[in-house]
């Protein structure tokens, strides 16, 4: 076992969901008792929040929903600072630790006795005439779709650099292992193991019945090219940061030059979470 020196904790909290105020307190106490200055930022569940300044320390704490975290992992793409997913929301997929488990898990980390999880990343980019007009990361996924259902959005996908597909439907999600329960689960899509480097690739409500989800290997490059269109489309990165694409665009998605790294929860096992929050057991426990 190998002891943290933890001495510095911000806190990301969403203060919409109720009682993360009283969390804040409880925290900054808990932490004050050890010795470990801590800090708090309060998120605003708006794009806004991807641009606010994120203090150095040693070990973020994220109180709030699936959501939530998402945001602290665009917060501290790259800084190489572990998360700490205390979850407020309803589901909790990602924010697997309840809030009256906080101390033990923490504990656990701190003394050495749990350690990281380092889960993959998606890089997204946008070229339009030859210039790159966007660039972000998402760790769920990142969707290409229709703004109006009423009409489809028409798509080529190219995998590797070679032509796999013409698409016409809803839109396509690329999702990574962590996302696999998110969006690509309600569209149809597999589940992997979150420990696994790998993408699937994901047509919403495709309008040909032969088209199906596809999962590729980590170092894939996935291009989507935006021929003429009927309707206006948008990209989403993890459902929170949006991007209007038109056509002639091509949106390229791979693995991520940076991954997010989470504090292990010992007694939350992947198969036990999904018995639990998809109601394998026999009824659904969101």
């Amino acid at each position: 076992m190998t002891e943290k020196h933890i001495r510095k904790v911000v806190i990301l909290g969403n203060p919409g969901k109720r009682n993360v105020d009283d969390m804040f307190s409880r925290l900054t106490a808990f932490f004050s008792q050890k010795g470990i200055e801590s800090c708090l930022v309060r998120l605003s569940s708006s794009e806004d929040d991807l641009s606010l300044d994120v203090p150095e320390c040693d070990l973020a704490v994220s109180l709030g929903g699936d959501g939530t975290v998402l945001t602290c992992a665009g917060l501290l793409k790259g800084r190489g600072i572990p998360i700490l997913a205390v979850n407020f929301g309803t589901f909790g997929y990602i924010a697997d630790t309840a809030a009256d488990d906080f101390e033990r898990v923490f504990n656990d980390y701190a003394v050495g006795r749990s350690g990281v999880l380092s889960k993959m990343m998606l890089d997204v980019s946008v070229t339009r005439k030859g210039n790159e007009v966007f660039s972000s990361s998402s760790l769920n996924d990142v969707t290409v779709s229709a703004i109006s259902h009423a009409r489809m959005a028409r798509m080529e996908l190219v995998v590797n650099g070679t032509f796999a597909a013409k698409l016409k439907g809803d839109g396509i999600i690329i999702a990574t292992p962590t996302g696999s329960t998110a969006y690509s689960l309600a569209a149809g899509g597999p589940i992997l193991d979150a420990s696994l480097d790998a993408v699937i690739i994901n047509p919403i409500c495709p309008f040909t019945m032969g088209v199906r989800p596809l999962v590729v290997g980590e170092d894939s490059v996935i291009e989507i090219v935006l021929p003429s269109q009927n309707t206006d489309l948008s990209l989403t990165c993890d459902g929170h940061e949006v991007f209007s694409v038109m056509e002639g665009d091509t949106v390229s998605v791979r693995k991520g030059k940076s991954r997010a790294l989470f504090v292990e929860n010992s007694s939350r096992k992947f198969i036990e979470v999904l018995r639990d929050k998809l109601g394998w057991a026999g009824g659904f426990n969101a």
